[in-house]
């Protein structure tokens, strides 16, 4: 494999598994990545609802409109559960982002673990002199 005989391949098997725990981790922390910036743009987003249902409410007190019934009501209703829906999408957006990100860290893993299964059988058994 890395032309070392036995002891070379042991060494490329064991880079392999610390590879495939540092594609691992990596995609772990990605992941978390992912969803943290998430849900600080979900709480802009619904920050930004509020502004906006607010900005409605004063504007219709400023024309003597009853903010709390008819169409000055649901203006601000539309704000914030435009807001909601949102910030709601944007989180199960990043939630599915990272479930991808996991999955390709898991098959990059995985593949890592492989390699290192081959070259630790190959080492073993040019160490025991079976090739």
């Amino acid at each position: 494999m890395c032309g070392g005989g036995g002891i070379g391949d042991i060494f490329s098997g064991v880079q392999n598994l610390a590879n495939a725990q540092m594609a691992d981790a990596t995609s772990k922390g990605n992941a978390r990545t992912a969803r943290s910036v998430a849900r600080a743009e979900a709480e802009k987003i619904k920050r930004a609802g509020k502004a906006g249902a607010s900005s409605a409410r004063a504007a219709a007190a400023e024309n003597g409109l009853d903010v709390d019934v008819g169409s000055a009501a649901m203006i601000q209703d539309e704000h914030l559960g435009d807001a909601a829906f949102n910030a709601a999408m944007t989180i199960q957006d990043a939630d599915y982002q990272a479930q991808q990100i996991r999955a390709q860290g898991k098959m990059q893993r995985n593949s890592y673990g492989m390699k290192a299964a081959s070259d630790l059988i190959t080492g073993g058994a040019e160490i025991m002199g079976w090739k």
